[in-house]
């Protein structure tokens, strides 16, 4: 394993080489395309997942790559997960509008799912020069080092944390944020995955919530978090897997807080 985590690190670094930093700052209004109301892709998505797609097939040969923009125009590819017993999932850039906005918080994201369970993953964030990584039941690793369990957090009064749930239903949204606010919790601005997962993987998040759980977004972060010792579970309590179709996922830095951030939302929003 230890060839291919060096092999997909390599080329998710060359990817973003090529095709996102000379792009960062520099985008013209040609380049940016509103996929829907306020999801948003440019050329820099495109050709960082091309490149990376043609070179997971170099490294894993007939392993199915599936990319967040190639599945947005061909839905079908993520039938893929359940006809192969191994498949990358790839987000070339996490966090397009921080990108768009000329914020350095983004990532390149790739992790490989074997029989519905993430098994490796890499988060490189291009401007920070931070590489995240993890296999599953080995460990994490940052820049290269190991990465071990952060420090418990303070009292509550200091834990700070992402609740992302502006994909909710407005009602269940509207409720969600009311109780979150009750609870005292604090919602920070950072709000793209390949940014969250390793701040609270290295301590500086109590937690991070999301409502909407695409594998793309989920697979790579959540595995660093797990093999930080960090809890990181369903709303219901279950285990994620990348392709179960959940909504609803919570990651914190300890049982205790996910308890309590968890109770501080409706009961109904589970699975």
């Amino acid at each position: 394993m230890t060839s291919v985590m060096d092999a997909v690190g390599a080329a998710i670094h060359d990817a973003a080489e090529i095709a996102v930093i000379p792009r960062f700052r520099r985008l013209t209004a040609a380049a940016i395309i509103e996929k829907s109301p306020g999801d948003f892709v440019t050329d820099a998505d495109h050709e960082c997942e091309e490149l990376l797609t043609a070179a997971l097939h170099a490294i894993e040969p007939g392993v199915p790559v599936i990319g967040e923009e190639a599945a947005a125009a061909d839905p079908t590819l993520l039938d893929a997960a359940e006809r192969h017993e191994r498949v990358w999932v790839l987000d070339p850039v996490d966090g397009t509008k921080s990108f768009i906005d000329g914020s350095p918080d983004f990532a390149t994201m790739v992790a490989l799912v074997e029989d519905g369970v993430t098994t490796a993953s890499w988060i490189w964030q291009p401007i920070h020069r931070q590489m995240f990584s993890a296999t599953k039941g080995g460990g994490a690793r940052h820049n290269g080092g190991a990465l071990h369990s952060p420090p418990e957090p303070g009292p509550r009064t200091q834990w700070q944390g992402l609740l992302r749930t502006h994909a909710m239903p407005e009602a269940l949204r509207t409720s969600s944020n009311a109780s979150l606010e009750q609870a005292g919790l604090l919602n920070t601005q950072v709000a793209a995955a390949g940014v969250t997962y390793p701040k609270t993987a290295t301590g500086e998040f109590a937690y991070a919530l999301y409502w909407r759980t695409l594998p793309w977004d989920h697979a790579p972060g959540a595995l660093i978090a797990e093999e930080v010792g960090l809890t990181v579970r369903r709303l219901d309590g279950t285990p994620y897997r990348p392709f179960d179709g959940g909504q609803g996922l919570l990651t914190a830095a300890t049982q205790e807080i996910w308890a309590a951030v968890r109770d501080a939302l409706p009961q109904s929003l589970e699975n």
